[in-house]
């Protein structure tokens, strides 16, 4: 089966494809490091191909190129990192036409127990997530109101790093204030600007200043 891993992070692209290639049945065609770049490989092969990507390169803007990616014969494995994709966001990945949602952290096995279930047509969820899913479904009275302001996109740290961002603080500023690492506050801040879809942190405090101002 041929395996097409989109990846931004080369620690974990060099991993996982030393993880796959061990397997006599598993080739990885081609890496990427972002899903418009997948897309584009993906329509020039030929047969079933199973992408396996990292869950921040799917969010937000980047969902219309995973609906896309998904209908050109292409079974897509998404990778998450625990307890950051907010069960709406996880429905709308399912909704786009993915049948794989493992741990970004899944021990080498899993992954590739996960990869050959797609290439069987079957489904690879991780039973955390979708124990997460039914409790979200099946309670409608529990389900926060759709989001209306930007903010309620972000996790609760993220969301406290870019209200201070859009105080003016310096990443050691926030670090300090947090008590977090520099390293911890730039995974948040880069997180959050993606997820809202920015690209400086002016932009992010104009998006956060909007957010609190009254007619938001």
């Amino acid at each position: 089966m041929c395996v097409l891993l989109c990846e931004d992070q080369e620690v974990f692209r060099i991993g996982m494809r030393e993880v796959l290639e061990a397997e006599p049945d598993i080739a990885v065609v081609a890496e990427t490091s972002h899903l418009n770049d997948a897309l584009e490989v993906v329509g020039g092969m030929r047969g079933q191909v199973v992408v396996v990507v990292r869950q921040g390169l799917v969010a937000g803007t980047a969902l219309p190129l995973l609906r896309t990616l998904c209908q050109r014969n292409a079974a897509v494995l998404v990778l998450a990192e625990p307890g950051t994709v907010p069960e709406p966001e996880l429905v709308q990945i399912l909704q786009a036409g993915v049948r794989g949602y493992l741990p970004r952290r899944s021990d080498a096995q899993r992954l590739v127990d996960g990869v050959r279930a797609l290439a069987r047509h079957e489904a690879a969820l991780d039973p955390t997530a979708t124990s997460r899913l039914v409790q979200y479904l099946t309670a409608p009275h529990e389900r926060p109101a759709p989001a209306s302001r930007a903010l309620d996109r972000l996790t609760d740290r993220q969301r406290e790093v870019a209200e201070l961002v859009a105080q003016g603080m310096s990443n050691e500023e926030i670090a300090r204030r947090l008590f977090l690492s520099l390293a911890t506050v730039k995974s948040h801040l880069t997180a959050s600007m993606r997820r809202l879809d920015v690209r400086t942190r002016t932009q992010l405090a104009i998006l956060v200043n909007r957010d609190h101002s009254p007619a938001a």
